[in-house]
């Protein structure tokens, strides 16, 4: 039986999925990919300030936004951090969007977008001494198996 809560959330979601659609039709694709981008900056400064003192390395807090943030989202072991040289890539193997909206994620790719302004910001908060460029390499809303966000690190 569907609870009161779930009705509200799904009337919620509707909203929500109706405004973003208005929004990309009425200001375009490029305006509501940037309003991610900034939420998940936003977001960052957040998480950034939460983990605090629990890092020292990169690989460390890369590690730490995988397990605290995205993989109670998209489930455990389905996210994962590899570093060769100045690149890391963090690589998730469930999209965090779909998981918890099930939303046509094809349709819905600015929302990786809010994803990628998380990772990049944290990590330029985290490390500023150092240079980030954060790019996405591959994005389940492209069609591909995992998203995987590439940074090169100067």
């Amino acid at each position: 039986m569907v609870t009161k809560r779930v009705r509200q959330l799904k009337f919620i979601a509707n909203i929500f999925q109706m405004s973003l659609k208005e929004i990309k039709d009425t200001l375009g694709f490029e305006t509501l990919t940037m309003i991610f981008r900034r939420v998940g900056e936003a977001a960052a400064e957040d998480i950034f300030r939460k983990f605090k003192g629990k890092y020292t390395t990169v690989e460390e807090f890369c590690n730490l936004l995988v397990s605290e943030v995205i993989e109670p989202v998209i489930g455990e072991n389905k996210g994962s951090v590899k570093l060769n040289g100045n690149k890391i890539d963090i690589e998730l193997d469930a999209c965090p969007y779909k998981k918890a909206g099930g939303f046509p994620i094809q349709d819905m790719e600015f929302f990786c977008h809010y994803t990628e302004g998380l990772f990049d910001t944290a990590l330029q908060l985290a490390f500023p001494d150092k240079q980030f460029y954060m790019e996405p390499k591959e994005l389940i809303a492209n069609g591909c198996k995992k998203c995987i966000f590439e940074s090169e690190m100067s």
